[in-house]
């Protein structure tokens, strides 16, 4: 009886044994994601693209695109806040077809500076000298389609926003934002012109987008302390604001109002009535 109680302790360990060594090669060949990229790939999934299916290609099918860019913006804030330079860059690469035919946002990603030093070839070309290396399979890179590549690449851009943005890097910050904002409102302008929902896509996605980053213009806008800036983002916006009325786009609406009411609460100085603001500031 003794005999096989030691039997079956050491079958139990040699089990256990092998199945800790199963879930280590499963690990080793599980390529890790980063977050950027997984939170990416997660909307192109939301936004019907790629070989999607199942629920979550039915919740874009039947529900509302810019509700689905809104509620994801939320459940990807924990990815977007440990975001950094280099990942910017990484997802940027991993993400961004460059054959596209506008690449200017995902040129705009890849010329920022991470501050990376590249690693040097002469002593890594030494140590390799003579030796064959193995050939790695080559692997086709899976690329975001059109569901979701503007809406993807107009985030990334957003949160490299932030970081000059809390960096002090106001001057650089307002030079990309204002860089993104126009590229992303060409891009509204055309597809409304051509469509409202070409091939399963709409425009309205873009919306959120559109609006975070007239946000982060506007905090720049402040932190910069510039009387000649303000005044003009004065202007700016309430065009901005006549047009997303014109489009029905209710994100920019709600943030350029609130932009709007909140700099004249800030420069009126302390003024109250209606006659002490001047509304010809707001055509």
């Amino acid at each position: 009886m003794a005999n096989d109680t030691k039997m079956e302790d050491s079958t139990s360990a040699t089990a256990a044994v092998e199945k800790k060594d199963d879930k280590e090669k499963e690990d080793v060949a599980t390529p890790t994601i980063l977050p950027l990229e997984g939170a990416a790939r997660r909307l192109e999934r939301l936004l019907g693209g790629g070989s999607s299916s199942g629920p979550e290609r039915q919740m874009y099918t039947y529900g509302n695109p810019v509700k689905v860019t809104r509620r994801w913006l939320g459940t990807a804030s924990g990815a977007s806040g440990k975001a950094t330079s280099e990942s910017i860059v990484a997802a940027a690469v991993a993400l961004l077809d460059p054959s596209h035919a506008d690449d200017r946002t995902r040129s705009l990603l890849l010329a920022i500076d991470t501050g990376a030093a590249a690693p040097s070839s002469g002593s890594s070309s030494m140590e390799v000298e003579g030796e064959e290396q193995p050939k790695e399979k080559e692997t086709k890179p899976e690329y975001l389609s059109m569901a979701s590549r503007r809406e993807v690449e107009s985030w990334l851009l957003s949160l490299q926003v932030r970081i000059l943005w809390k960096e002090g890097k106001f001057t650089e910050a307002m030079a990309l934002v204002e860089q993104g904002i126009a590229i992303l409102l060409e891009q509204v302008t055309i597809a409304a012109k051509k469509v409202t929902s070409v091939a399963g896509r709409s425009v309205s996605s873009l919306f959120p987008l559109l609006a975070r980053l007239y946000r982060y213009r506007s905090l720049i806008a402040d932190s910069m302390k510039d009387p000649s800036i303000t005044l003009g983002l004065r202007q700016v916006m309430a065009k901005a604001h006549n047009m997303a009325c014109l489009r029905r786009d209710v994100d920019c609406q709600a943030t350029l109002l609130n932009l709007m009411l909140r700099d004249l609460l800030v420069h009126s100085q302390g003024k109250t009535s209606v006659e002490s603001i001047d509304f010809e500031t707001y055509p």
